[in-house]
């Protein structure tokens, strides 16, 4: 976890033991935490130089700005290096064309790290950090979720929304140097909450086995 900006700097077991806890109780709460930090500000982290690093981080480190993952697209899911959407070098920054499908917290979030494939570097797939309120840029809440439903996952599309140079993440050149490199990272977190969802699913019905009689007895014992 970063280090820089205000960040604890926890080591991958800390912040591990963090999300194992946080998703004993509750895995929407878990999933939103996730989702700010190990695709949020650590893409920021990992891929912006010092400058984008030291203006988003100290903006989002605290969760006074929030950030998301803007990957998936309606027809890309696991396939993600297939994706469709472009951004288009223009005077000044880039303009960023497509759509993007089931991002969380894309609804409220204050910067959209999109990835987006460029043309004028060798058809690339690079991130490009879309700013709350953009012109041209438009978020769906999808509605009628089954669960993690604290986490507004978002349709996405993007219709010329520019974006300036220095929101370009100078470290993210291509698929394998980018977007790969975060979704190795994060995956131990997703591993993490998955081993608490399941701890706090055996607890919570221990629990309940032990309390619950029928004919007169109780169902389970020690």
């Amino acid at each position: 976890m970063i280090k820089d900006f205000g960040g604890p700097g926890f080591n991958n077991l800390e912040q591990g033991a963090i999300v194992y806890e946080l998703a004993r109780r509750d895995a929407s709460v878990a999933t939103f935490v996730l989702v700010h930090n190990a695709i949020g500000t650590a893409v920021v982290d990992a891929l912006g130089d010092e400058e984008q690093r030291k203006r988003i981080l100290t903006e989002t480190i605290n969760m006074d700005k929030f950030i998301c993952f803007g990957l998936t697209e309606p027809n890309n899911g696991s396939d993600a290096s297939g994706l469709k959407t472009s951004a288009t070098k223009v005077e000044g920054g880039y303009l960023i064309n497509g759509q993007k499908r089931w991002i969380g917290n894309a609804t409220f979030a204050d910067y959209i790290t999109v990835w987006a494939r460029n043309p004028a570097e060798n058809n690339n797939i690079q991130a490009f950090l879309v700013k709350k309120g953009s012109k041209g840029l438009k978020t769906s809440k999808i509605e009628n979720k089954y669960s993690l439903r604290m986490v507004q996952n978002a349709d996405i599309e993007m219709k010329d929304v520019f974006v300036p140079t220095e929101n370009k993440l100078t470290k993210a050149k291509s698929f394998a140097t980018g977007t790969n490199v975060i979704l190795e990272s994060s995956r131990l977190g997703v591993a993490w909450m998955i081993c608490g969802v399941m701890n706090g699913a055996y607890e919570a019905a221990l629990k309940f086995t032990l309390k619950r009689k029928q004919f007169g007895k109780p169902i389970a014992q020690f």
